[in-house]
């Protein structure tokens, strides 16, 4: 079908408008862009009170731009992003530029939802799923079958066979979920699911007990995740970092499901999630060289390196499980 792009305007004499396209473009690189973008929306929009704006705020599209020329701000996303930390860069890449001074430049986290925050009178009538098959599962946890061997708490060790990283190319996850515990003891656990805000939402604080009943796994490389969640239980604080939208009210529902926990979006993705958990992980991470691949620009590889040497790594001396490999055959 291709993609789709979805557009809300409030326009400087405070009307509100949106228009739905084929293809478009949401990532606005100067005042040029942007005003083009003011012309074709006010030329081919719908304005909001027709009766129409709710049905294009519904019907399917995949990026978004939304903006306020009121209150001067941008919000934009885009489909099928390289990964978290690099939506951080390029939204300070963008804020940054001299055609988006005095400007509020962010990436749209909430989706399609940031989109009707900005313009009022356009709130989407529909709202995302909030079970499906993985999410009745409590603990979606990857296969072990034909790598892992056992786990030891006693010696803290978790022992696999072939490689450090065997799991990550015989049964590669789609999130990490790691456990910090009260002895300040790190627990990471590799998911089928990337969906892990609505997981956390529909499960709640009973993972705290759910999770540590499962043998742990070995932290996964950055290119095999796309999303993960960092369980810190001593400080009662749950992190999460995805690709995914995570709208206003999904956040409220999992701050709900975890009463008395501090619930925030994780910022700088996996390298976030490392230095949260008290590692640096340089054996984990991409090189520069595979974050071009993934089409990440020179100046966002800088930006990435220069987040990478100013992380804070979590200062409590966090002990994760030492990974062991064996031969075929042996038991630990």
């Amino acid at each position: 079908m291709g993609c789709w792009t979805a557009y809300a305007l409030r326009a400087e004499d405070g009307t509100s408008w949106i228009m739905r396209e084929k293809w478009g473009r949401w990532d606005l690189t100067d005042a040029t862009d942007r005003m083009r973008l003011v012309e074709s929306v006010l030329r081919g929009g719908t304005r909001v009170g027709d009766g129409r704006a709710r049905v294009l705020l519904d019907g399917p599209f995949c990026c978004g731009a939304a903006l306020d020329l009121v209150a001067h701000r941008y919000r934009y996303y885009g489909c099928d992003p390289p990964d978290a930390h690099y939506l951080d860069c390029h939204a300070r890449r963008r804020a940054s530029a001299s055609d988006w001074d005095g400007w509020d430049v962010e990436y749209a986290w909430g989706g399609r939802d940031d989109l009707a925050d900005m313009v009022a009178g356009a709130e989407p009538a529909a709202t995302e799923a909030e079970t499906g098959p993985d999410l009745c599962d409590a603990v979606p946890l990857t296969s072990r079958e034909g790598w892992f061997v056992g786990w030891d708490p006693g010696a803290w060790r978790i022992s696999v066979l072939h490689s450090e990283i065997i799991a990550d190319f015989l049964a590669p996850a789609e999130a990490v979920v790691s456990l910090i515990r009260a002895d300040h003891t790190v627990l990471d656990h590799q998911l089928t699911l990337r969906e892990v805000v609505p997981w956390l939402a529909r499960h709640g604080e009973s993972l705290t007990g759910t999770l540590p009943a499962h043998a742990p796994y070995p932290m996964p490389m950055e290119e095999t995740v796309n999303a993960g969640v960092v369980v810190d239980v001593p400080a009662r604080r749950l992190r999460y970092w995805t690709t995914e939208p995570v709208p206003s009210r999904l956040t409220a529902r999992t701050a709900a499901a975890w009463p008395g926990w501090r619930v925030e979006r994780l910022p700088l993705g996996f390298v976030g999630h490392l230095a949260a958990t008290g590692r640096t992980g340089a054996d984990l991470l991409l090189t520069d060289s595979e974050l071009r691949d993934r089409r990440w620009d020179e100046d966002l590889v800088a930006m990435r390196n220069t987040d990478r040497r100013a992380l804070r790594i979590d200062p409590r001396n966090l002990r994760t499980p030492r990974v062991e490999v064996v031969e075929e055959g042996r038991e630990s």
